[in-house]
């Protein structure tokens, strides 16, 4: 476990979360002194999670050496499952993302914002999500994705 890729990115998120909770408006300076152990971190895990990105618990990456991109802009419910290969991202000056609970996204999927996502949705792998999709249960497929 210690070896895993995906537990040393998810590591870095959750320690990286907990300053930035701790230190809030002032993080922005202190975060400079910590900044060469979470690029290790990153170099090591192929993941970059951004501080600001609220992800809720059971967070399982799978095939993390494919890399992992989390936008600080992201809201992410319980239970998501990663891949590899993914980025969660959104365009400049715009609103964020919102995921709901119980979502699988298929390796090299990309999710651009912003948009909102339902529960329990499944995204296939190498779609590209643009637009929101605010129903549960959903399985989204191609490039841009559409409901299967």
């Amino acid at each position: 476990m210690l070896f895993n890729r995906a537990f040393w990115g998810v590591f870095s998120y959750r320690l990286d979360r907990f300053f930035y909770g701790m230190f809030k408006s002032y993080y922005k300076f202190i975060r400079i002194l910590f900044s060469p152990f979470f690029y290790l971190l990153q170099i090591i895990s192929n993941c970059d999670i951004h501080h600001k990105a609220e992800i809720q618990g059971g967070i399982n990456i799978h095939h993390a050496s494919a890399g992992i991109v989390i936008s600080g802009k992201a809201k992410i419910g319980e239970m998501l499952t990663l891949t590899g290969g993914n980025i969660i991202g959104v365009k400049n000056g715009s609103k964020g993302i919102i995921i709901g609970n119980n979502c699988n996204i298929g390796t090299n999927a990309c999710i651009i914002g912003p948009l909102q996502l339902g529960n329990n949705i499944k995204i296939a792998a190498m779609a590209c999500v643009v637009k929101s999709f605010y129903n549960d249960n959903l399985s989204l497929i191609g490039v841009p994705a559409k409901i299967n």
